[in-house]
């Protein structure tokens, strides 16, 4: 059975394993990401990861690596900024691992392997047509149509979070007016919930959706304006696309029901699809190995696709 590392760059730590044909980690592994560091050191910390997995493994098949932003596919050169891990824009983490192990290598966005993880061995792998929404500091995402993850030329992964929903909001002008991330991501929660309990500082969106658990009435509204507002984009991309699923995944669907009830009672508001089905709202089923099993699917999904037809 085939057997790729998978690699989820993240802003903070370096998540690895190893994931089988079947979706199931056989071995993981984990290391912190210095802000400051430069590509080598970067580089040599992950290239030392991936051999830590190798010691103890027989050979893999290929190497996945999902990152914070627009990786090409062709060279993992980062187009565009890289604010959560900026080491990433001085090199290719991609060609350093591939030149090191010998192996094939597959780069792309974070939230679009997350799609790959979850389209083949999580929520989606029963569905055809359906929108993956990453709920972190930011919001991404991917759309599936027809099992098959689309994206843009050279890989350019979709901007969930940039979808506009309340233009006239001059307080939340850029990039884009009035754009749900600005309006429903972990970081715009914690920001209303402020505005709402001034002088009463939320450590984080977890500590909001603990409080609205607890019945505290100003994190219950604001709970329900986010999903309110993650409901209307909702029903942008149903309207659009007739997808059967919106997939909430990313640190803010770990609020599990809650959240995803909401969200689901509010998406019959904004939908128009014959003959009056809305789509469901359903929670990503990897937690927090989707992005390495999606990263690690990318990659096996790449020697497939150039293995020679007999």
């Amino acid at each position: 059975m085939p057997v790729a590392i998978g690699i989820d760059i993240g802003g903070t730590s370096v998540k690895l394993g190893a994931v089988d044909g079947l979706g199931t980690m056989v071995a993981r592994g984990r290391f912190a990401v210095e802000r400051e560091a430069g590509f080598e050191t970067f580089a040599a910390a992950a290239a030392a990861g991936v051999e830590a997995l190798l010691r103890d493994l027989p050979p893999v098949d290929a190497i996945g690596i999902g990152v914070p932003g627009f990786p090409r596919p062709d060279t993992g050169v980062m187009v565009g900024l890289c604010p959560a891990v900026p080491a990433l824009l001085d090199g290719s983490i991609s060609q350093v691992l591939g030149d090191r192990f010998g192996l094939p290598v597959a780069i792309g966005n974070d939230a679009v392997c997350a799609t790959h993880g979850e389209l083949h061995f999580g929520v989606g792998r029963d569905l055809h047509r359906f929108a993956l929404m990453t709920l972190g500091t930011g919001i991404g995402g991917a759309i599936v149509i027809d099992r098959k993850v689309i994206d843009g030329p050279a890989g350019l992964p979709p901007e969930f979070g940039c979808m506009s929903l309340d233009p006239a909001r001059e307080d939340i002008a850029t990039p884009v007016p009035g754009m749900v991330e600005n309006l429903a991501s972990a970081s715009a929660l914690v920001a209303r919930y402020a505005a709402l309990r001034p002088g009463f500082e939320a450590d984080g969106a977890e500590h909001v959706f603990d409080r609205a658990k607890a019945g505290e009435a100003e994190a219950l509204q604001v709970v329900d304006e986010v999903a309110r507002w993650l409901a209307q984009a909702i029903g942008i991309m149903a309207n659009m696309l007739n997808i059967e699923a919106a997939i909430l995944g990313g640190g803010m669907s770990l609020a599990g029901p809650m959240l995803a009830e909401r969200v689901a009672a509010h998406v019959p508001r904004f939908t128009l699809i014959r003959p009056g089905r809305s789509p469901r709202v359903l929670l990503a089923e990897l937690g927090n190995d989707a992005g390495v099993i999606g990263a690690a699917t990318l990659a096996l999904g790449a020697i497939d696709q150039a293995a020679p037809v007999a």
